[in-house]
């Protein structure tokens, strides 16, 4: 098997071959980026060949167990085919997961499993070689990592059954005079807006847009959000305090006169370096320090602002245009609403391209709108006017509740540990209410509590205070 992200590039690569796309707009270059897959077989053997299922199963040291797996041999076939395809591409790489179950429609374990980038620049490829074989019993290894198995505890499944693919592909980007490398923005673009702001409608989709990489977006930190189809509505940048306050403020990039790092593979670099890679014109904007007002150039002085005025307003590609073709062909070939990660390369002297790294289906649940007016307001335990799905829940029991008046924001990562803690003793199919300041899983520890997935596996309802 291909595994579930691979099968969704197949589809894109089909759809954009079959509908038409390119020659809708033959300005732009419209692709997939180049790719090579293992499939799971590769996976079976170099479990079987190791002997290591009984440790996969058992070790609850995500450390020990990819310390095992690093030291395990991959088959000679595949080092083989490995150094072949090494010798013919010499650009950065993505050595990303495809498992069996990722990206399905009901179960998804989207963003369970590890990806890493490499700059793919070691001096021979030999070097060149170890690194990847590297990255690809890492990427094995997460398949039993804690999280994994969190996550599948919670579904139908057993992690007996789930197995791993491959997919190498070429990163989109451009590499600069820094040494850093990373596309001009990169994007998320789904079928349903679940915050739909003015005339907005549900269907009509959403898309977020960040300079440079697009772990900004995935992160969960700062970016932009349109609507495709009213592009000039931007409701976090109603005015000048606001546009300060929630544009993007750094991105990240991969720096390719180093070599591959064990879990920092990109950086995080400042505005001021992508205006020094001349990246910042294609997307910025600067609130002028001598009339305090938004200019759509970087001429002036005053502070950055990554607003995508370049393209959203004068056009420098058809984007919003393309994303709107791109809903509706996604939710053809897959026959559901989708999600597509994309990445957008934009060139002083040749046409952009628009490639697309991943396609998906969304995962909706609870469609049927409970109607407050069936319920006694007078007996809620907490109202808001922002949610995120809806629905009956009869298998709550607890409440954990980081009390916000005793909250410290300097001991986030401590008070995960304990939340791990309370989250390990809740067990049988019980669940609980977790309920605390600040952003729950966010990246930034000042901003709330970066609890990950099996930190509050039993959780049935979040709650932001």
């Amino acid at each position: 098997s291909l595994g579930g992200k691979a099968r969704g590039l197949a589809f894109a690569r089909h759809m954009i071959n079959t509908s038409g796309i390119r020659e809708e707009f033959e300005n732009c270059s419209i692709r997939v980026p180049r790719c090579a897959i293992i499939g799971t077989d590769e996976f079976d053997r170099f479990m079987k060949d190791n002997d290591l299922w009984e440790i996969a199963i058992t070790e609850t040291n995500n450390k020990k167990l990819e310390k095992v797996f690093v030291t395990a041999r991959l088959s000679i076939d595949i080092k083989l085919k490995l150094e072949s395809f090494l010798a013919d591409n010499t650009y950065p790489l993505a050595v990303r997961s495809s498992s069996m179950l990722e990206d399905s429609q009901y179960q998804p374990l989207s963003g369970t499993y590890d990806t890493f980038m490499l700059p793919n620049n070691e001096k021979t490829t030999g070097k060149r070689l170890d690194s990847l074989i590297t990255a690809i019993k890492r990427i094995f290894a997460s398949t039993f990592k804690g999280e994994a198995k969190s996550l599948l505890e919670n579904t139908a499944h057993r992690i007996e059954e789930e197995k791993m693919a491959i997919i190498i592909q070429e990163i989109v980007g451009q590499p600069f005079e820094s040494g850093r490398f990373y596309p001009t923005f990169s994007g998320v673009l789904k079928n349903v807006n679940f915050y739909p702001v003015s005339y907005m409608e549900r269907e009509e989709g959403v898309a977020y847009l960040a300079l440079g990489f697009g772990r900004t977006i995935v992160d969960g930190e700062k970016c932009l959000r349109i609507s495709p189809k009213y592009p000039s509505i931007l409701p976090q940048f109603y005015s000048i305090k606001a546009t300060r306050m929630n544009s993007q403020i750094q991105f990240y990039g991969l720096d390719l006169n180093s070599t591959q790092k064990k879990g920092n593979d990109l950086q995080d670099y400042s505005l001021q370096n992508a205006e020094d890679d001349s990246s910042l014109k294609w997307v910025g904007s600067v609130i002028s320090k001598d009339d305090n007002t938004l200019r759509d150039t970087l001429s002036k002085p005053g502070t950055r602002i990554v607003s995508f005025s370049p393209i959203l307003k004068w056009g420098a590609i058809p984007l919003t245009e393309i994303l709107n073709r791109m809903l509706v062909l996604g939710k053809m070939a897959l026959g559901c609403p989708v999600e597509i990660e994309f990445a957008v390369n934009l060139f002083k002297d040749k046409k952009p391209e628009f490639c697309i790294l991943q396609i998906k289906p969304m995962v909706l649940t609870g469609l049927k709108s409970i109607q407050s007016q069936e319920h006694d307001p007078t007996k809620a335990f907490c109202k808001s006017h922002i949610t995120l799905g809806d629905g009956r829940l009869d298998e709550i029991h607890d409440l954990i509740l980081v009390r916000p008046n005793t909250f410290d924001i300097a001991k986030t990562r401590d008070i995960a540990k304990e939340i791990e803690k309370l989250n390990g003793k809740i067990k049988n199919g019980k669940n609980y209410v977790l309920c605390g300041p600040g952003r729950w899983g966010s990246a930034d520890p000042w901003l709330g509590i970066s609890v990950k997935w099996q930190q509050i596996s039993q959780a049935k309802v979040i709650i932001e205070v």
